[in-house]
């Protein structure tokens, strides 16, 4: 079993810092799994907890004041108001305002907008995947010739191990070699994955 490396190795070169992010493939899902991410997923990638909280409170209405919200929810309206604001940042919410002719402030009326999932779950797919292939070109250009530390610090290539004379910048530890065939296959299948997804998505698209 593959061991997985968390780590951050930091620079300076010519006044600047570089980061180096160490990780390395996780365990592979079960074929028909994580094919889609259905809205829980998307939303909670965009807003945490409290967005999934207030998108099911949304889902099916209309227009719903942010004080109903807040008081449904039992959830404090800074929070209420914060993670509104980042759906709709998104594009995930909608809101009119409304002047209460009692108390003379405006509120806040606010609507999801379910549409919109299919849309960001494409642009999400589509960022993963650059980068992605930008860390798959690094991987083959380097192939080989990576230097990790024994104790998961910092992974280097052969220019920056060679700048800290083989030895970890964070705690001294003398670098190993790394094989990097089997990163450079995982990257490469889930390159092909999520290439695969995105032409279904756009199949089904073209079919509605």
């Amino acid at each position: 079993m593959q061991k997985v490396y968390k780590g951050e190795m930091q620079r300076k070169a010519k006044g600047k810092y570089f980061c180096l992010h160490l990780t390395m493939p996780k365990k592979a899902k079960k074929k028909g799994q994580g094919k889609q991410q259905n809205v829980p997923e998307v939303v909670h990638t965009v807003s945490g907890d409290p967005g999934v909280t207030i998108v099911s409170f949304l889902d099916g209405k209309k227009n719903v004041s942010e004080f109903v919200i807040s008081d449904k929810l039992n959830i404090d309206m800074q929070t209420v108001r914060n993670t509104l604001y980042k759906l709709h940042t998104h594009h995930l919410a909608t809101y009119i305002r409304k002047k209460d002719r009692q108390k003379g402030w405006y509120i806040s009326y606010w609507t999801f907008n379910k549409p919109r999932v299919k849309e960001l779950v494409k642009n999400m797919m589509k960022q993963q995947l650059d980068k992605l292939k930008e860390r798959l070109d690094k991987e083959e250009k380097n192939k080989g010739i990576f230097f990790i530390c024994s104790k998961a610090c910092a992974k280097l290539d052969f220019d920056q191990a060679t700048e800290f004379e083989f030895k970890c910048p964070e705690c001294g530890t003398l670098l190993q070699q790394q094989e990097n065939a089997r990163t450079i296959e995982h990257l490469r299948g889930k390159i092909r994955e999520i290439e695969s997804d995105m032409q279904s998505c756009a199949k089904k698209a073209s079919a509605a």
